[in-house]
């Protein structure tokens, strides 16, 4: 997957050229004059073609897909790339701090995982959309007891 270009190294005060404009977005000079010839606006009436930093942002802006937030009950499924209810009407919560859980999900579209840290609060919320499972963590290697040294053994050389 291509990278983003990144609009935050463009100056809104600054004029570019195609050459300036690339470099600094660190993409091919084409990839600009791509941009130009699908609506990026620019000053053509003089060579070298100028485009203003703040048309610029404006135009890497618009290009950005729009931000998909999920519901509560919702999680973000990265197989069908957008917000998914859970399969069956339930959810899996493993508790991971007292006051936060990590919801767990299948997509009911592709039965792909979803996780979504929620907090411990909003459950009752959340029981009343969709049936909710609470699954107990498992003990850490680190919150396990001491490991046994077995000294009684004789050591064999």
């Amino acid at each position: 997957m291509a990278r983003r270009p990144n609009g935050r190294a463009i100056k809104k005060h600054r004029n570019y050229t195609v050459d300036d404009s690339a470099r600094t977005l660190k993409v091919a000079k084409g990839t600009v004059r791509r941009w130009l010839k699908a609506g990026l606006p620019a000053l053509t009436d003089q060579r070298p073609t100028l485009i203003l930093g703040s048309d610029l942002i404006a135009f890497l802006d618009g290009r950005q897909p729009a931000r998909q937030t999920c519901q509560l009950h919702q999680g973000f499924c990265f197989s069908c790339r957008a917000p998914r209810d859970p399969a069956f009407g339930e959810v899996e919560i493993r508790p991971k701090t007292t006051a936060t859980a990590m919801m767990r999900a299948l997509c009911e579209q592709c039965a792909t995982v979803m996780h979504k840290p929620v907090s411990v609060a909003r459950l009752p919320e959340l029981r009343a959309k969709v049936t909710v499972m609470i699954v107990q963590e498992h003990e850490r290697i680190g919150e396990s007891h001491p490991p046994c040294p077995n000294d009684h053994l004789e050591k064999t050389r």
